[in-house]
């Protein structure tokens, strides 16, 4: 076979610009798809509660760190509280983390692993979708990205020397982002201190000042939020850390099981086993040799990227045997494990079953959009995860009319709640005036509304209120303990959320007139749940 037909061997130079070009077409083309998919749906209830903090800037919060806050709050400022001005600093993060993987496998591959590299991104549906939706994974796993290129970049330069300790230092710039994004941002220094114990290539390491460095750099950026925390005693790090490894029911087999059918979802079945067998290639291949290795060799810079795919495996199935978890968490894995992929050399990794994964991916990606655009699958309106974006509008329609109904004349201030923190959010978002909007959070789990002034704290003797509670039962139940506090109340219109004619939920609208003895707070008590 000529050289140039082996897909393993050097490009020549004008194959490697055309791969270059190829990387860059590919990278545009991401940009373009998730420039699409942002426009196509609504701001989900996690979205317009990420775009309240936007609205409350501080160096901590009660679910995340202030990553998210910071990256929506530079997008509202610019465009304005819109959805699209929501979502451009995570598509802003796609770009970023696509063109950081591009780089990082040129560095370990060559162009032709650049240009694999970026279509891997594109066509896998959680890199792409990852970067839709304004979630504190957008600016985690950009700034994640931007660290494993800056580590790889410092492990390919002689020990000690002026350069290594340059990339170092942008490294822990990059880990500080990651750690103000997400704390499972973590995990990376764990596995990379893990990599210098086991590999003795790695443990020279030890000997500069780099990884040092990066360590003081990364905790400075990350000390605001060590400060918040210890002020609101540690609630955001006791909340993360119980909602990780708290025991709830179930069979950790199951949960194990749902985990990885999660992930074979997100990545698609073909390419997570490709992606798999690229992080035990990279970790056999280096270990084997390991003796003979120098500090910066590219065998150990891929033994590296490795335990930062490896780690976060067996930290998610440690939790998993615990209690269910959520499919992004295992995030972590799939920068080192998109590079690993496109920059292997195993014939394995350039047949039919890596051309197979690619397109299985593609298609995933594909039934994605569409569904995202109309919901052509058959699921019922209440089991489908993106129609949980639609039908807010309807209620904040409903409620902006409730707040003008006679029925609360002789009230003072007319408030606005509703019991849970995403129905909150959304009709602080969608009322034409983006009212502050309290989250009563009544039987349900503590969350950021709770830190903040409440309705305890806001609404005086003789104010109103018009709620928004589910429609069954409980949320009746709900209504009637609020109702204590006032002089009169009564229940309003029952709203049906939908799309495209299929009703996704129910809530009633309760309106309260003259407020009478509102308790405080500290009264109150929560039914904690996940």
């Amino acid at each position: 076979m000529p050289a140039s037909d082996d897909p393993l061997a050097p490009p020549s130079p004008v194959a490697a610009r055309r791969y270059w070009r190829i990387a860059i077409m590919w990278w545009l083309a991401g940009a373009a798809v998730r420039a699409l998919l942002a426009s196509l749906v609504p701001l989900l209830p996690d979205e317009t509660y990420y775009w309240e903090w936007t609205r409350r800037l501080e160096a901590g919060y009660f679910d995340h760190p202030p990553g998210i806050a910071l990256l929506l709050a530079a997008g509202t400022r610019l465009f304005g509280d819109t959805l699209l001005a929501v979502r451009a600093g995570p598509w802003l993060m796609g770009g970023i983390a696509h063109a950081a993987l591009i780089a990082l496998a040129g560095q370990l591959g060559g162009p032709r692993a650049a240009s694999r590299a970026a279509l891997i991104f594109l066509v896998v549906p959680l890199a792409t979708l990852g970067f839709v939706l304004a979630t504190p994974d957008a600016p985690f796993l950009a700034t994640f990205s931007l660290a494993c290129l800056f580590l790889t970049l410092a492990l390919s330069q002689p020990l000690r020397s002026f350069a290594s300790l340059v990339w170092w230092t942008l490294t822990g710039v990059a880990l500080g982002g990651a750690l103000l994004s997400k704390y499972t941002a973590a995990l990376l220094p764990i596995a990379v201190t893990l990599g210098f114990l086991v590999h003795p290539a790695l443990r020279k390491r030890f000997a500069e000042p780099g990884p040092y460095v990066a360590t003081v750099v990364s905790g400075v950026l990350f000390a605001p939020v060590v400060v918040w925390n210890w002020f609101y005693e540690w609630v955001s790090f006791e909340f993360q850390f119980s909602h990780g490894f708290s025991a709830v029911r179930g069979s950790p087999i199951s949960r194990e099981l749902e985990l990885i059918g999660g992930q074979l979802g997100l990545a698609s079945p073909i390419l997570f086993v490709l992606f798999i067998m690229a992080v035990f290639v990279a970790l056999r291949d280096a270990w084997d040799v390991r003796k003979r290795l120098s500090a910066h060799d590219m065998l150990v810079r891929r033994f590296a990227l490795g335990i930062v795919a490896l780690v976060p495996v067996g930290v998610v199935m440690l939790s998993a045997w615990q209690r269910s978890v959520e499919a992004n968490w295992p995030a972590p894995i799939y920068p080192a494990a998109i590079v690993l992929l496109a920059a292997t050399s195993a014939r394995w990794a350039h047949g039919r079953w890596y051309r197979a994964g690619l397109a299985l991916a593609g298609v995933l990606l594909v039934v994605v959009s569409l569904q995202a655009w109309k919901p052509l699958l058959p699921l019922k309106p209440n089991r489908d995860p993106i129609a949980r974006a639609h039908g807010w509008d309807t209620l904040a329609n409903a409620v902006h009319a409730a707040r003008r109904d006679p029925f609360l004349d002789g009230s003072v201030d007319v408030w606005v709640a509703a019991n849970r923190y995403q129905d909150a959010s959304q009709l602080a978002f969608h009322l034409p005036d983006q009212p502050t909007v309290f989250a009563l959070n009544l039987a349900s789990r503590r969350n950021q509304y709770d830190l903040w002034d409440t309705a305890h704290d806001r609404v005086r003797p003789g104010d109103g209120l018009v709620v928004a509670f589910s429609a069954d039962a409980r949320g009746d139940s709900l209504a009637a303990e609020v109702g204590s506090w006032f002089r009169d109340y009564r229940a309003g219109a029952t709203v049906d959320l939908t799309r495209d004619g299929g009703v996704i939920t129910q809530r009633k609208l309760w309106l309260y007139r003259i407020a009478v003895d509102v308790p405080p707070l500290g009264r109150m008590t929560w039914n904690e749940v996940p």
